[in-house]
């Protein structure tokens, strides 16, 4: 069995990748109608999100959109 690598962006390639300020991550972030994902606590001052995770919920969006 192989093990695959987890990718995790920083929070400026998350907002990079969407497009948006701090502001509106955060408020993503606690809005429960919008399901953003969790970021994952590396260290003291760390802060990853799981690339898979963005892009399963890139996909949940796009099929509710539809």
């Amino acid at each position: 069995m192989t093990a695959q690598a987890q990718t995790y962006l920083t929070r400026q390639q998350v907002l990079t990748r969407y497009g948006i300020g701090n502001t509106t991550l955060y408020r993503w972030m606690n809005d429960d109608t919008v399901s953003f994902p969790k970021s994952v606590q590396m260290g003291p001052r760390c802060v990853r999100w799981e690339l898979s995770t963005l892009e399963a919920w890139e996909e949940q969006r796009k099929s509710e959109a539809a």
